[in-house]
């Protein structure tokens, strides 16, 4: 980026959230710091990008193909982003931007890849979603920047907007996924989790608590971004299955058994949502799952199952006459 207050303000952003920093003015300098010493992250400004300096986005995926490349697109430069992301650039941030938002999508790049090989299948699974997550979003978002263009009609791009949102969907999901690491647990309640679960859906309009809210319970070893999103994917499931939104859901923490408990239990249940018991199995290995009558995609168990099982844990899934309970049973010591 040529020096000035945006190149200042993406620096200062970055560093803030511990990123070491080193600046580049145009792409002849950059290639010649990348070659010096790659990086996990190159972040592109296209405010003076020109059509031969696609070579450089070439260079760096040749010298280090695990490498990130994020793009700061100005107004009046979608087309150039269509070509530089073709040209291997991997997602994009809109300029002026936002420090928060930059950070975000570069912390969500180098979280791919940054796992040690192991065979543990939770974390493969986390590994693989994210990859696939990664392949999807590229092609997305030049499908997004071209649906934009004035040259498509609107009854094309309305079209294209619906069918780049049901992918923009499978890809919000797939990219939970990466949260599959080694748990990094701290003693916590199962509680405040759930109840901001609960809080994020019912914002959404997909469920409405009915009763009082769960209680905290006991301190557990659990890692919360884990655990929160295993309860977001949970209710999103609720959700997507009942015969309509918002979903009534009940919501509780408790420990079992009741005379020497070793494990919490932290549950909804919709009565609304009635499924066989074959079907609950079948929600129980799928990863993403897709309504016939709508086309909504939602989450199936398979993630909520691997969260469970990286805590010693396992999933709640109970098909009841009452409604479908769900939920995690973590071990209180």
């Amino acid at each position: 980026m040529r020096p000035g207050p945006s190149r200042a303000a993406a620096a200062e952003a970055l560093r803030g959230a511990g990123y070491r920093v080193r600046g580049a003015r145009e792409p002849y300098e950059g290639t010649a710091r990348f070659v010096e010493r790659p990086s996990d992250l190159v972040v592109v400004s296209l405010a003076g990008f020109r059509r031969r300096d696609r070579a450089f986005l070439r260079a760096v995926k040749k010298r280090a193909p695990t490498a990130r490349i994020l793009l700061l697109v100005p107004e009046g430069r979608r087309g150039t982003a269509v070509s530089a992301l073709q040209a291997g650039a991997d997602a994009y941030v809109l300029e002026p931007f936002y420090p928060a938002e930059l950070t975000a999508v570069a912390a969500a790049l180098l979280q791919r890849g940054s796992e040690e090989p192991t065979e543990d299948t939770p974390r493969a699974l986390g590994r693989l979603a994210g990859e696939v997550a990664h392949a999807i979003n590229n092609p997305l978002q030049i499908l997004a920047l071209l649906g934009e263009s004035a040259d498509v009609g609107a009854e094309t791009r309305t079209a294209l907007a619906q069918e780049v949102g049901r992918v923009q969907g499978v890809m919000r999901i797939l990219s939970r996924f990466g949260v599959l690491r080694r748990p990094q647990t701290s003693q916590e309640p199962l509680g405040p989790s759930l109840r901001s679960s609960l809080d994020a859906a019912a914002a959404g309009g997909d469920v409405r608590l009915v009763g009082d809210p769960p209680e905290d319970g006991p301190p557990i070893a659990v890692d919360t971004s884990q655990a929160a999103v295993a309860f977001d994917t949970l209710l999103h499931l609720l959700a997507a299955r009942a015969p309509e939104r918002p979903v009534e859901v009940e919501a509780r923490v408790r420990t079992l058994p009741p005379d020497r408990p070793d494990t919490v239990e932290a549950a909804v249940r919709a009565p609304a949502v009635v499924l066989e018991a074959a079907a609950l199995d079948g929600l129980r290995t799928a990863g993403v799952l897709n309504r016939d009558d709508t086309r909504e995609v939602y989450p199936g168990l398979a993630l909520a199952e691997a969260v469970a099982h990286n805590h010693g844990g396992r999933l709640l899934a109970r098909a009841t006459e009452n409604g479908l309970v769900l939920g995690l049973g973590l071990p209180l010591a």
